[in-house]
């Protein structure tokens, strides 16, 4: 019986292993999450002045796009990093149940953190940290934010 349960145990725990990993690392189906985006702030490294802010639906939209997120790898940031600066995404809260509108208020969802002269970024959310390489292309459309 101890072996029966063991046994069972163990497939249990693989095949748990097996569904997060595989969630964690496919980058592009938060896309359209992004696309809920209301305003992106962009603050350089080094302050907490915002330089620029994006709201209008259409420049927010050719941002999501030109992150090309499909292209994306989940990999370990190099230790030279140096940021260049972060872009903070804000949306209003989602309408709950009970609720006929919101409040009108946008809430930080999280932030991403870009890389002087190497094609990385890093998304922070919550209690959440993922590194990914990016394609140069993107990597050279979202440092030229901070120059």
């Amino acid at each position: 019986m101890k072996k029966l349960l063991i046994v069972i145990l163990m497939a249990t725990a693989f095949f748990c292993g097996c569904q997060v990993n595989n969630e964690s690392t496919n980058v592009s189906e938060y896309s359209e999450e992004l696309s809920k985006t209301q305003e992106i702030a962009v603050i350089p490294a080094n302050t907490s002045d915002v330089e620029k802010t994006l709201t209008e639906s259409k420049d927010i939209e050719s941002f999501i796009t030109a992150l090309d997120m499909e292209h994306w790898e989940l990999k370990t940031l190099p230790q030279t990093a140096e940021s260049v600066g972060t872009f903070y995404f804000s949306q209003e809260e989602t309408i709950k149940f009970g609720e006929s509108a919101t409040d009108g208020e946008l809430h930080y969802v999280f932030e991403m953190v870009c890389y002087k002269e190497i094609p990385y970024v890093t998304l922070k959310m919550t209690r959440l940290k993922m590194t990914f390489k990016v394609p140069d292309e993107t990597a050279k459309y979202l440092t030229e934010y901070f120059i």
